[in-house]
């Protein structure tokens, strides 16, 4: 009877020996390759205010000065697969949704996102700030921090979620926002009709669109890269800017320099290795 028990248990570990071998080579011919790297996201992924922009006439992405493209060259040990941009300046978070989520798949390794500034209404603050008053300013912005407190959660999860869907294999990075201009008194440098107050208006709606971007990204599992820091002492209206100010190209105005989009690129190289 003793041998008998010792019998069956033998055959049952050989039997599960042999089901986790063939399980280990039924996984071994399911995996993925995933080296492929995707940008998406607006203006600041495209690298608006970069310049190069070739043939891109519709969403204006710079060819070589964007900072997907620059991480992409410090990171030439990563041996990238297929590299693909389908970032877009005026991107919105359905239009990355529904529009630039067909360039992933398992085979996508990398992804990196920069978008929620036009959703809050950036645009229409800005020029407020610049062309009304300091109460107008004020308000314009505490309307679009409202947007982004109230609409953003849920369009943001459901973005992240389809993105870790199509691309089940990536690394996510998510990129925020720098300070559009110095904060109130420290520059030294006219900044026109942004007086200190409106500059304390448009950084601080700035900071409550970039802690709710944060806070999402957390929770979805991907990597949250703040860039304020590395734009510290160079926003519009310091001596040395990587935010340009009003260009005769209005719609450069207020987007990173070509050293803003190195610098955005160095703060993810810092995160990525």
């Amino acid at each position: 009877m003793k041998r008998r028990w010792i019998s069956v248990a033998t055959t049952a570990v050989a039997l599960a020996a042999l089901t986790a071998c063939g399980g280990a080579e039924e996984a071994a011919t399911k995996a993925v390759d995933a080296r492929d790297f995707v940008a998406l996201g607006d203006s600041y992924a495209a690298g608006l205010g970069a310049g190069n922009y070739g043939d891109s006439t519709e969403c204006v992405q710079s060819k070589d000065g964007g900072y997907p493209h620059l991480w992409a060259a410090l990171r030439t040990v990563a041996a990238f697969g297929a590299v693909t941009d389908a970032t877009c300046a005026g991107a919105r978070i359905n239009d990355v949704r529904y529009e630039q989520l067909t360039a992933l798949s398992e085979k996508t390794g990398w992804v990196t996102l920069t978008v929620g500034g036009n959703d809050a209404g950036w645009t229409k603050s800005l020029q407020t700030c610049l062309l009304g008053t300091d109460d107008s300013c004020k308000t314009s912005v505490g309307t679009a921090v409202t947007t982004v407190q109230s609409a953003l959660p849920s369009e943001l999860d459901s973005l992240y979620k389809t993105i870790r869907d199509r691309a089940p294999n990536a690394k996510v990075y998510v990129l925020g926002y720098p300070h559009l201009v110095a904060a109130p008194g420290s520059s030294g440098v006219s900044c026109e009709a942004l007086t200190d107050a409106r500059r304390k208006a448009l950084n601080d709606g700035a900071d409550a669109l970039d802690e709710l971007i944060k806070g999402r990204v957390t929770a979805a599992g991907f990597t949250f890269v703040d860039v304020r820091e590395a734009f510290k002492g160079h926003e519009a209206c310091t001596k040395e800017p990587w935010i340009h100010g009003i260009r005769d190209n209005l719609s450069e105005s207020y987007h990173p320099t070509p050293e803003g989009h190195k610098a955005y690129a160095e703060a993810l190289f810092a995160v990525t290795g």
